[in-house]
């Protein structure tokens, strides 16, 4: 049964058993901090779900203070805001309870439009309720994270086997950017990779477009503009989990580069010879939790990538000494410097 459902008749049993008016679940978002993620109302008047958290509404108070809220017999001229309503139904609501969930997790919260409505025992069986709220979340939490590490296992057995499917090099990168964005949950999957000297780097492959107009494989990106430029400068990686204001996507590529509005996103330098030559960027259009499990597989990723391009680069070396020994000792055959097939 899927998590919203769950929640969902949970919410129903405690509306029922404590006949309440309207029950409302407040969660973390990872954009606004908390905002309304399920509730079961016996009106219609209840905000959508997604809806941040007010922190001067009193479910806003619980969650604020981490404590119980308990008021019997609500005078409603120039009352606080509940936080959950529309049409000014909280008019007409006479009683409200609310207790934060154990892990600072957020809040339940219910409301009656009678007075005198709940007791302070109510109050703690509703505590029980949010533990039981509580637990049920991280054990759905871990089934979930267990769930992931089998899908980046199965994928990276998949990325292994790839590249015997799939010798051409285009065709294997498109692959493997499709796959890495598929598994990760990003929007877009990308590949940059540094020119042959050392000033600037190119797109050499993505999953989707990134940019609004134009294509980027003909544009060339100075080393180190932008966020991807940082990394080959530095050789080191960028996690940015949350960006509100949306500055990662504009500094991403550089300020030439108009790229997607995006709020999460990673970079991992491919390095070789000691030096960076290329960045695996991962991006998404929604705020997006980078667990360690992500990162693990990312860089089990990137190495198997790196691996793949190291081998090109060694071959392009080898395809550009044998021309200049070819135009110092010029022979009717080639001359053999090692098996590169």
């Amino acid at each position: 049964m899927p998590r919203n459902e769950i929640l969902i008749n949970i919410l129903s049993i405690v509306c029922n058993v404590f006949e309440a008016h309207s029950v409302v679940l407040f969660l973390p978002d990872g954009q606004h901090g908390f905002s309304l993620s399920t509730y079961f109302s016996l009106g219609d008047d209840i905000s959508p779900k997604g809806t941040p958290l007010q922190k001067k509404s009193l479910a806003g108070i619980v969650i604020g203070k981490n404590e119980p809220l308990f008021i019997n017999n609500m005078d409603r001229k120039g009352a606080t805001t509940l936080g959950y309503y529309e049409n000014r139904e909280d008019s007409k609501v006479k009683a409200f309870m609310g207790t934060p969930l154990e892990q600072s997790l957020g809040a339940i919260c219910l409301d009656s439009k009678r007075t005198y409505s709940f007791s302070t025992k109510d109050l703690k069986i509703l505590s029980q309720f949010g533990k039981m709220i509580t637990s049920m979340l991280s054990c759905i939490r871990s089934v979930d994270a267990d769930g992931r590490k089998n899908e980046y296992f199965m994928t990276l057995k998949l990325l292994h086997d790839l590249r015997k499917r799939q010798p051409k090099w285009n065709s294997f990168l498109d692959n493997l950017l499709n796959m890495t964005a598929g598994t990760s949950g990003f929007s877009h999957s990308f590949l940059t990779v540094i020119d042959q000297r050392g000033t600037s780097f190119y797109m050499e492959g993505e999953n989707k477009p990134i940019l609004h107009k134009g294509d980027p494989k003909s544009m060339a990106f100075p080393l180190g503009s932008g966020l991807v430029g940082w990394v080959y400068k530095n050789n080191e990686p960028i996690f940015i989990e949350e960006n509100n204001a949306g500055q990662a996507a504009s500094s991403l590529l550089g300020a030439s580069a108009s790229t997607v509005d995006f709020m999460s996103v990673i970079c991992l330098p491919l390095v070789f010879q000691r030096k960076t030559r290329g960045v695996l960027v991962l991006a998404n259009e929604q705020p997006k939790r980078i667990d360690e499990d992500l990162k693990d597989f990312l860089f089990m990723v990137s190495e198997y990538l790196n691996q793949f391009l190291e081998n090109l680069f060694l071959k392009s070396k080898l395809a550009e000494a044998r021309t200049a020994l070819q135009k110092v000792t010029p022979s009717k055959t080639d001359p053999v410097l090692i098996n590169d097939n």
